[in-house]
């Protein structure tokens, strides 16, 4: 059963060839949202984004930390679904706020 759903937005800056993205976590049981603002990063670092807030917010177990973020996926059985999509700079803003 998945806990959580993470919509990503990418948004890829062409004029100095940098990428940048934002991610908004939804907690299924009570449908709660945490977001991680728009900030740089490439490839996958928004799930490292999004598992940091989920930290923060408190919805994960107190052994995982920044140096373990990506275990809690493979010990949990993939909980979360991620969604990541390209979009314009005020998409990628937006999502990443309240």
């Amino acid at each position: 059963m998945k806990k959580f759903t993470c919509n990503a937005i990418k948004w890829f800056d062409k004029v100095n060839g940098n990428t940048y993205h934002s991610v908004r976590v939804i907690r299924h049981k009570d449908n709660k949202i945490v977001t991680g603002q728009f900030q740089y990063g490439y490839g996958e670092q928004y799930q490292q984004t999004a598992l940091e807030e989920m930290i923060k917010a408190g919805w994960l177990p107190k052994k995982y930390n920044k140096e373990n973020l990506y275990s809690y996926e493979r010990e949990n059985d993939y909980p979360i679904i991620w969604i990541c999509n390209d979009g314009l700079k005020r998409e990628c803003v937006a999502n990443g706020t309240i």
